[in-house]
């Protein structure tokens, strides 16, 4: 049996495989001004991505170190909740998690400094901030029952915003940065489940989160209500004059999530093992909801390139998908074979 490397513990911790939404929204944000026509400048097109990245993980070397007790408390997490357990088992150092996050946020504040307008800079700021006080002091929103709010205002505003801001070169308005609102939505509701799975060890910490402070119960009938609330919103977006290719891209999205909000209705909410998988499910809809409206904003456009910078995040929201499928299958074949080779 092989040891894992440091290397590998570092990217455990940095729990990268969620860097596989942020990319999307943004684009989402990115792709509004040129869907009448022309192409997404490249250059300003990375710098937006790169800053979204390290900010985006940022929040997570962060997030390891201040979640720490809430995590050791937790005799139940799952892949997708619970923290990287990295810093639980002891193989690295929590100082080490704070000090990369104090590096990735230099960075940040550096790529945020150099973008090219008024605008740009100060949604990159705003960004910055409200990533690090998530869980950081002192204000630890996460805490305040507002760390679901806080990450639909990053992920779901903040970044599309930044990406349309980029490509736009303000933020006058647009009838497609509407489709925000189902999709910011679908993102607040995610995060409640992601706290769902947490809520009893977390309640006994200071990390009081919202589904804390109002009740699991309650918790999973506001899931419901929101979930049916974000395809319901489309219907007066269309009338407003949302394009129905987009909004219909969206809505191929309906039945996964409301399959798995009646699920959380019926009780799902109450058994471990359900537990463990929703939080994937919650997440795999989230990015999915992005993706299709993505995915109907390019079919807007006149014109079609395989290698359309639009096209890079779907890419490789496919690609990651493929890998954790491949690496979730490999893990479970090893778990399996685990006590026949303790017999040999």
């Amino acid at each position: 049996m092989t040891t894992p490397s440091p290397f590998k513990h570092l990217l455990a911790l940095g729990r990268v495989k969620f860097l596989l939404y942020s990319p999307i929204l943004y684009t989402v944000g990115a792709i509004i001004p040129t869907v009448s026509g022309g192409a997404i400048d490249a250059s300003r097109f990375i710098h937006g991505v790169l800053f979204t990245w390290i900010t985006h993980l940022m929040t997570h070397y962060c997030n390891e170190y201040y979640d720490l007790e809430p995590d050791r408390a937790n005799a139940s997490p799952s892949p997708w909740t619970g923290g990287s357990r990295v810093l639980v088992k002891g193989l690295m150092e929590p100082r080490s998690s704070l000090r990369i996050a104090y590096g990735l946020a230099a960075v940040s504040l550096v790529l945020a400094l150099l973008m090219p307008t008024p605008s740009a800079r100060l949604l990159c700021l705003g960004a910055i901030f409200f990533s690090w006080e998530y869980s950081a002091p002192p204000l630890k929103l996460e805490a305040l029952g507002l760390g679901e709010f806080t990450v639909t205002l990053v992920l779901n505003t903040l970044v599309p915003l930044l990406g349309y801001c980029l490509q736009s070169g303000g933020l006058q308005p647009h009838i497609l940065l509407l489709v925000l609102i189902p999709l910011g939505i679908i993102e607040y509701i995610r995060m409640m489940v992601m706290n769902m799975a947490d809520w009893e060890s977390d309640a006994t910490t200071w990390k009081k989160t919202l589904v804390v402070r109002i009740g699991i119960e309650r918790a999973v009938k506001i899931h419901g209500i929101g979930m049916v609330a974000a395809y319901l919103s489309l219907i007066p977006l269309y009338l407003v004059g949302v394009p129905g290719v987009v909004l219909l891209a969206v809505a191929t999205t309906a039945f996964m999530g409301l399959r798995y909000a009646w699920q959380l209705q019926q009780g799902a909410w109450k058994k471990k093992e359900t537990m463990w998988i929703i939080p994937y499910v919650a997440s795999t809809h989230n990015g999915l909801g992005g993706s299709a409206a993505l995915i109907g904003m390019i079919l807007l456009k006149p014109g079609f390139s395989l290698f359309a910078l639009e096209l890079f995040p779907l890419y490789l929201y496919l690609g990651g998908f493929i890998l954790l499928s491949t690496l979730a299958r490999r893990k479970r074949k090893q778990a399996s074979a685990t006590p026949l080779d303790m017999t040999t």
